[in-house]
C-alpha cells in the first residue's frame, strides 16, 4: 500500500497558491498583491493570505514597504547578480556529489523522467514547476539536506528574474542545455554536467542584465 500523504495545512495551502501566482507571472514584478480579491477567489479569509505575504517577504518574493503595501518583488540586476553568484557557488557542490556517486538506475530514471516532463510543460506555472523539479533531480543524491533546501529557496527567488528575462533568453539553445545536462548526468560526466549547468545559470543572469540596460535606455 502506498504511503499516505498528509493534506497541506491552511498556511501551506495559501503559501503555495500565492507563490504560484508570483512564480507564474500572474502577479508581475512590482504589482500590488490584491489580498481581498485573492481571498474571495480562493474562498478563504484575508488573514491567512496576509500571513503568507509576510512569509514570502522573508523568501524575497514580496516587498513590504510603508504606504505602498505588499507588492511582488521587483527585478534588481544587482540583487540578481548576488543570488546567482551564490547559486554558482552552491549548486556545483551539490551536483558534484550527486552526479559523482556512480551508476544508479533510480537516479538515472528520475533525471530522465523529469527531463521528459520538462519538455512537455505547458504554461508558465507548469514550466516553472517542472524546470525546478528537473534541476533538483540532478542534485538529489547530494546528502546535505540543508544545502539542497538553500538551493531550492534560491531557485524560487531566481524565478522572478527568469520570468522577466525569458523574452531575452536563448530559446532552443536554452532547451538544449537541459538535454545535455540530462545526458551528462546519467552518464556520470561530472565536469561536463557542471560546465553546462554553470553556463546555463550565467546566460540567464546575462539576459537579466541586458533587459536592465534596455529598460534604462527607454527611460
Amino acid at each position: 500500500m502506498g504511503k499516505t500523504v498528509a493534506p497541506p495545512t491552511r498556511s501551506e495551502w495559501t503559501d503555495s497558491h500565492l507563490r504560484a501566482e508570483i512564480l507564474s507571472g500572474r502577479l508581475g514584478p512590482g504589482e500590488r498583491i490584491p489580498v481581498e480579491r485573492l481571498a474571495e477567489a480562493w474562498g478563504v479569509s484575508p488573514t491567512p493570505i496576509r500571513e503568507s505575504v509576510r512569509r514570502l517577504a522573508g523568501e524575497g518574493l514580496v516587498d513590504l514597504a510603508p504606504q505602498r503595501g505588499a507588492r511582488v518583488a521587483t527585478v534588481d540586476a544587482d540583487v540578481a547578480a548576488e543570488i546567482y553568484a551564490v547559486r554558482l557557488l552552491l549548486e556545483p557542490v551539490a551536483l558534484r556529489e550527486s552526479v559523482g556517486r556512480g551508476s544508479d538506475p533510480d537516479f538515472e530514471r528520475s533525471v530522465t523522467e523529469s527531463f521528459v516532463a520538462l519538455t512537455k510543460a505547458r504554461g508558465a506555472a507548469d514550466q516553472h514547476d517542472r524546470h525546478r523539479a528537473f534541476h533538483l533531480a540532478l542534485m538529489a543524491r547530494c546528502t546535505n539536506r540543508t544545502l539542497l533546501a538553500e538551493i531550492a529557496s534560491l531557485m524560487d527567488r531566481s524565478r522572478l528574474y527568469q520570468f522577466v528575462a525569458k523574452p531575452q533568453n536563448r530559446g532552443a539553445a536554452h532547451a538544449d542545455d537541459h538535454r545535455l545536462l540530462m545526458e551528462f548526468a546519467v552518464s556520470g560526466r561530472v565536469d561536463d554536467t557542471i560546465r553546462v549547468h554553470t553556463d546555463h545559470l550565467t546566460n540567464t543572469l546575462r539576459a537579466v542584465e541586458v533587459l536592465r540596460i534596455a529598460n534604462q535606455s527607454a527611460e
